[in-house]
């Protein structure tokens, strides 16, 4: 009687344990969706940049068909620029944060949205599903669901280019982070920033160039070579070279990626401009971080304090004196500057 007794006593014993922890469960789940619980207001980051993030600079906006040949790591300041920070707020309903992300893109986030804007060139990698044909500042656009009531993606064809150098499609994506169960209308954020956007990155000015075309182009004031479409830093490498060497614009080879060469004999002098270069500058030349190899062959400079694009500066010829280099980098690096 006794063994009985016990096992029913631990019997009813766990029985109430397992009551209580249902009736628990059943509490915490009949409030964890409760209106109080979804009322807890949804907060910005609080680290930001996000890691290996940047912060927003100004940069000079594009005009015409320059966007699409812009350097990877400033388009997304350019993108974030291209909308004032009233109106990122405004569209995404309360306060925003920008920044540039890891991946060179505009990323902007509120307390319950995320944008992320960038250039791509063909084929975008990247569409939703059931497309759709808009326009967009007069562009061929299309938008398209990102997930089932996540977000939407709206891509923007801004020029029919087929040069490979270019970036000639704009894509947008806008969507919820996890913790927001808000509706939206994500359809019309991504189009009222891509509107925005494309209206200040393609306002009138030059067509892009065939492949090799070059130019004569005195510096940019007040940037230079800093943040410009590629063949805007080619056409001024190339007038800085001609002029610093004394040689006629014929005898350089331009090249689409911002850089132009002189090879003559054996001897190579060339300017190559680098969107992400060298983060190590223990000298100095025309004012500005530096790194020199020692070689007397080849020096990079920092243009920029708050970006990593640099200017290599390469003379290969053994009969030039050993300080040549850096005095022609003291010659060019100013103007190319945009002073």
């Amino acid at each position: 009687m006794r063994g009985m007794k016990k096992d029913r006593t631990v019997l009813i014993a766990v029985s109430l344990t397992a009551l209580f922890t249902l009736v628990f469960g059943l509490a915490w789940w009949s409030t964890r969706d409760s209106p109080e619980s979804r009322a807890a207001p949804l907060e910005l980051p609080s680290r930001w940049p996000s890691i290996e993030g940047e912060n927003v600079r100004p940069v000079p906006m594009p005009t015409g068909e320059m966007a699409v040949a812009l350097p990877s790591r400033t388009i997304g300041h350019v993108l974030c620029g291209a909308v004032p920070e009233k109106t990122w707020a405004g569209v995404l309903g309360g306060p925003v944060l920008r920044e540039v992300d890891e991946n060179g893109a505009c990323h902007v986030v509120s307390a319950g949205l995320d944008v992320s804007a960038t250039l791509w060139a063909d084929p975008v990698p990247m569409n939703g599903g059931s497309p759709e044909p808009v326009t967009v500042a007069g562009h061929q656009a299309t938008t398209s669901e990102f997930g089932v009531g996540y977000g939407e993606i709206l891509t923007v064809r801004l020029s029919d280019t087929t040069e490979k150098w270019t970036r000639p499609s704009l894509q947008i994506i806008v969507h919820h982070v996890p913790a927001d169960r808000a509706e939206h209308d994500y359809r019309s954020m991504a189009l009222s920033l891509a509107d925005t956007m494309t209206g200040a990155i393609t306002t009138p000015g030059p067509a892009l160039p065939a492949d090799g075309e070059d130019r004569e182009m005195t510096p940019i004031p007040g940037s230079g070579i800093t943040d410009a479409p590629y063949p805007f830093i080619t056409w001024q490498l190339c007038t800085q070279l001609s002029r610093a060497l004394n040689v006629a614009r014929d005898q350089l080879k331009p090249g689409p990626f911002g850089s132009c060469a002189r090879e003559n004999d054996g001897t190579v002098v060339s300017f190559t401009y680098h969107d992400e270069g060298k983060n190590y500058f223990p000298d100095r030349i025309a004012g500005r971080p530096a790194h020199d190899d020692g070689s007397g062959s080849t020096v990079e400079i920092q243009l920029l304090d708050t970006s990593r694009q640099t200017l290599e500066l390469t003379w290969i010829d053994s009969t030039k004196p050993r300080d040549a280099l850096r005095e022609l980098a003291e010659k060019v690096v100013p103007p190319l500057l945009g002073r």
